[in-house]
């Protein structure tokens, strides 16, 4: 029987109870998450804000056309490693530690392809990045923080393999207590750094790159060592070789998954590139609700992870009942978040307005832009609090494809033209690029929401039998990694 969102609403599916019990442990998984994600906003706010103070704004302009870059190809490298999640949430669910071991082997694996992939196209970024008519000597300025940038993804990228088992294990208190320790030394390394210290000459603004270089190191080299021994590694597997086989069906999860987050970056990006032809007031308006929906946004980014942790666990297990509590908690908690963020959002949109920009004509003009753009993106928030749930969900059944074109469509068919000709042919402005965004955003929720709609649960294939005392094997499922000869499993 597959049981639809309008089943859920009129009670039919889990025990009130065990609703709840799933709604307070994703509260537990996104809480630590979500604080993660504004840890890591700290450490580029500390950047961005000693770079300017110290160097000025073309400084601040040169580093951030590298940190942009990093961005793009972090954020796609780690949505791909995310693909491991739902498989490690599975082998953690069956406390399998020969599993755990392999797909952590597997994970260092498809850092190793990433890393060979992105570091050489950051390295090089002065060189081709020109052809986008970028200022020559803004290029040159910014190559040393670019190629130290480049260098620090090798070590983020084995720090975002941690994050992620140790989310999918559902034990992140354990990263959030690594980061906060690393906010601190990453304000005293960059400005040891950028302005020397002892035999360490001043590099400036290249030393925020060699900053975020250390850190990392030291976070991947603690986290490595926390995790040996929070989860002891299991007795070393008898064959070694690069098992492509599982590498693939984690690609074929994380892939999607990654091009997802990198097409929701890339219209806020692209949305930025063309507010600056826009005048003053526009711009600032823009600037500063992109900072706000940054911080925001870490609430639903949060739930969507800890959903698909909740999901995959509840796949693995084959238990019907959990995986409805899954979808209606944290359905439920979307609406709660997201109506507590357009509340929090629209009661603050005048003070933050009056709070952050000047009295003068041009200040004024930005204010009731931006006072509008605050409303919008309250509304957006609201909005999109629901569709992240679900594409969480989706993820923990290893469904990713669907989602991302979706995404595609949502922001690069219908934000995109709508948003230009609202600001060009109606003369909107910024305000009217922002409609289009919104208008994307609803798109790719309900998208992603009929999507849900139409599955089984507590997965896409039809419902899993339960296992009976007599016969507790359960038939493999399309998408799941083989699990390989036993024999191959034991010391």
């Amino acid at each position: 029987m597959s049981l639809t969102l309008q089943e859920f609403s009129s009670g039919s599916g889990a025990p009130w109870r065990l609703r709840l019990e799933e709604g307070r442990a994703l509260i537990r998984l996104a809480v630590p998450i979500m604080l993660i994600a504004l840890v890591n906003m700290g450490m580029s706010i500390t950047d961005t804000v000693m770079v300017s103070a110290q160097f000025g704004t073309r400084a601040l302009a040169a580093v951030a056309v590298g940190s942009d870059l990093y961005s793009i190809f972090f954020y796609l490298s780690a949505g791909v490693l995310a693909g491991i999640a739902p498989f490690y949430t599975a082998a953690v669910t069956r406390t399998d530690a020969h599993e755990r071991a392999r797909l952590e082997r597997i994970g260092w694996a498809i850092v190793a392809l990433l890393a060979a992939f992105t570091v050489p196209l950051v390295w090089f970024a002065p060189s081709w990045l020109n052809v986008f008519g970028i200022d020559p000597s803004l290029l040159d300025q910014s190559q040393g923080y670019t190629r130290a940038m480049a260098l620090t993804l090798v070590p983020m990228l084995g720090v975002m393999l941690y994050r992620t088992v140790l989310t999918a294990a559902e034990k992140p208190k354990v990263f959030l207590k690594v980061t906060l320790a690393m906010l601190p030394l990453n304000g005293l390394a960059n400005h040891v750094f950028m302005t020397g210290a002892g035999p360490i000459p001043a590099m400036g603004p290249a030393g925020a790159g060699v900053s975020s270089l250390l850190v990392s190191a030291v976070s991947l080299a603690v986290l490595v060592t926390v995790a040996r021994r929070v989860s002891p590694p299991a007795p070393a597997l008898i064959d070694a070789r690069p098992d492509w086989r599982r590498i693939g069906a984690i690609l074929r999860v994380g892939v999607p998954i990654g091009l997802t987050t990198v097409t929701e970056i890339g219209i806020f990006l692209a949305a930025t590139v063309y507010a600056a032809r826009l005048g003053a007031a526009d711009v600032a308006a823009h600037t500063l609700t992109l900072r706000t929906a940054g911080v925001v946004y870490a609430l639903p980014a949060a739930l969507l992870q800890a959903s698909m942790v909740r999901m995959a666990r509840a796949d693995s297990l084959g238990d019907r009942n959990t995986g409805q509590a899954v979808v209606a908690a944290s359905l439920g908690l979307s609406l709660v978040s997201g109506t507590m963020i357009l509340l929090l959002v629209v009661a603050g949109a005048g003070p933050l307005a009056d709070a952050l920009l000047d009295d003068s004509a041009a200040g004024r003009a930005a204010a009731g832009i931006l006072l509008n753009l605050l409303i919008m993106l309250g509304v957006m928030e609201f909005i999109i609090n629901p569709g992240m749930a679900a594409a969480g969900i989706l993820r923990g059944r290893k469904d990713t494809r669907a989602p991302m074109v979706y995404a595609l469509f949502g922001y690069w068919a219908v934000s995109a033209p709508l948003g230009i000709y609202l600001c060009e042919v109606q003369q909107a402005g910024v305000t009217g690029i922002w409609i289009g965004l919104a208008a994307g955003t609803l798109v790719t929720t309900v998208l992603t929401l009929s999507r849900l709609a139409g599955i089984r649960l507590p997965g896409i294939a039809p419902a899993l039998p339960r296992p009976s005392p007599q016969n507790t094997a359960q038939p493999p499922r399309r998408g799941d990694i083989p699990a390989g000869r036993p024999e191959a499993g034991r010391a």
